[in-house]
C-alpha cells in the first residue's frame, strides 16, 4: 500500500513543483517554458477522486457521517490555507496594501459564492491557487452525498455532462486555464468534476479488477514533465492541447500510476513530495509575491544577479514548504485528529455506590479481623 500511494504522491509532487514553476515564471519574467503546468490542478483533481474514494467511501458506507466526513476535509485542507494567507496578508500590508474588509471572505473559504460581486479581478486576491481548494471541497460534499448512488455509468454521465461545460469554456476563452477570476468563474464546476469523478471511476474500475499493465515509474513522471511544458506554440491551437491533456493524457497517467508501484528506492522522495505538495501550492504564491515587491523596493541590480536572486528564491520556497509542513501543517493536524480521537472516547462510567455487609468490611482489615469475626459469632 506503501508504494501505491508513493507513485501518487510523486505526481503530485511534480505537479505542486510545476505549478510553482509556472508561478516563478510570472513573478520573475524568467521563461522556463512551464506554462501548460496550470493543467497540473486538474491532475489534483484526479488523484483527489482516487484517494477520496479509496479513503473514505468504505468508512462512508459503514456509518462516518456527512458531517463528519467534511468535518475531516477542513480539517486536511484548512489549517494549511489559513497559515498561507496570514502570511499573504502580512505581505500585502507590509507592501503598503489597503485592508480591504473584502478580504476576510477569504478565510471564510467563501469568496466564489460572492466574490463575482465584489472582486473585478481574482477571486482570491491574497492567495489565487485557493480557488481550487475550495471546489475540492464543494465536490468532496458532493460526492459523499451521493456515492451510493454512483456507479461507472452514472459517473460517467457526470463526466459527459463535464466534458459540454469544458467544451464550452474553450469555446468562449479559447482555453483551460479558468476558474479562478470573475469572468470565468463557472468554468471551475466542469474542470473540477471531470478531474475528480475521473478518478473516482478509476478506483471503482480498479475495485472490479480492471488492470492496466504496468509501466516504469519514471516513464509516467516523464509524460507529466512533458505535460507540464509548452507545446508548439506557434500553432495556438490551446484549446485543443488543454482537452487533450485534461480529459484523456492527464487522467491515463493517473491510471497507469495506480498500477505502477513506485521502485524500493524511490519510495521515501515520492513519499517527501507528496508530503510538501499541498503547503508549497497553498504557499508558492504569497511568497513569490513577497519576493517581487522586496526586489522592487531593494535598489537596482545587474539582470543576471537578480535572476540568481529569483532562482534563490524558489528553492528557498520549496525549503519553506518542506518546515511548513513539518512544524506546522502536520502538528495542527495532528492535534485536530487527538481532539476527535478524544471526542468519540466514551468516557468511563462510575461504578454504582453499595452499602456493603458488615462481614465484607471485615474482610477488608485482614486475617485478624476475620478471626475476629468468627469468635464473636460462635458466640
Amino acid at each position: 500500500m506503501r508504494k501505491h500511494l508513493a507513485s501518487l504522491d510523486g505526481l503530485r509532487g511534480v505537479a505542486a513543483l510545476a505549478v510553482a514553476v509556472k508561478h516563478f515564471q510570472n513573478f520573475s519574467r524568467i521563461n522556463l517554458h512551464a506554462q501548460q503546468a496550470s493543467a497540473a490542478v486538474d491532475l489534483f483533481f484526479v488523484l483527489s477522486g482516487y484517494v477520496i474514494a479509496l479513503a473514505y467511501e468504505e468508512r462512508l458506507a459503514e456509518g462516518l457521517s456527512w458531517r463528519s466526513y467534511m468535518g475531516l476535509r477542513l480539517a486536511r485542507l484548512y489549517p494549511a490555507i489559513f497559515g498561507a494567507l496570514v502570511i499573504s496578508g502580512c505581505i500585502w500590508l507590509s507592501a503598503g496594501g489597503r485592508p480591504y474588509p473584502q478580504l476576510l471572505l477569504q478565510f471564510a473559504l467563501i469568496p466564489v459564492v460572492v466574490g463575482p460581486l465584489i472582486f473585478a479581478g481574482d477571486l482570491f486576491p491574497l492567495n489565487d491557487p485557493q480557488w481550487s481548494l475550495f471546489w475540492e471541497l464543494i465536490v468532496n460534499g458532493a460526492h459523499a452525498a451521493i456515492f451510493r448512488w454512483l456507479t461507472p455509468v452514472r459517473i460517467g454521465l457526470i463526466m459527459a455532462a463535464s466534458f459540454v461545460g469544458l467544451v464550452l469554456a474553450c469555446r468562449h476563452f479559447g482555453w483551460l486555464d479558468v476558474g479562478w477570476t470573475r469572468r470565468s468563474f463557472w468554468c471551475a464546476i466542469p474542470r473540477t468534476a471531470w478531474g475528480f469523478f475521473a478518478g473516482v471511476l478509476i478506483f471503482r474500475l480498479s475495485q472490479r479488477g480492471w488492470r492496466l499493465p504496468r509501466i516504469p515509474y519514471w516513464i509516467l513522471v516523464l509524460a507529466l514533465v512533458a505535460c507540464m511544458i509548452r507545446w508548439a506554440p506557434a500553432a495556438k491551437l490551446y484549446w485543443a492541447r488543454d482537452m487533450l491533456l485534461v480529459t484523456v493524457i492527464l487522467p491515463a497517467i493517473v491510471a497507469f500510476a495506480v498500477h505502477s508501484p513506485v521502485p524500493d528506492r524511490w519510495v521515501k522522495p515520492a513519499t517527501w513530495l507528496g508530503a510538501i505538495s499541498y503547503p508549497l501550492y497553498t504557499l508558492h504564491v504569497p511568497l513569490l509575491r513577497g519576493f517581487r515587491w522586496f526586489l522592487m523596493e531593494s535598489p537596482a541590480l545587474p539582470i543576471w544577479e537578480r535572476r540568481v536572486l529569483w532562482f534563490v528564491a524558489l528553492f528557498a520556497v520549496v525549503g519553506f514548504a518542506a518546515l511548513y509542513e513539518r512544524f506546522y501543517d502536520a502538528p495542527i493536524r495532528a492535534a485536530l485528529a487527538r481532539r476527535r480521537a478524544a471526542r468519540r472516547t466514551p468516557k468511563p462510567a462510575l461504578p454504582e455506590y453499595s452499602p456493603q455487609p458488615r462481614a465484607e468490611v471485615a474482610d477488608l482489615r485482614g486475617p485478624s479481623a476475620l478471626v475476629g469475626v468468627s469468635r464473636a459469632q460462635s458466640n
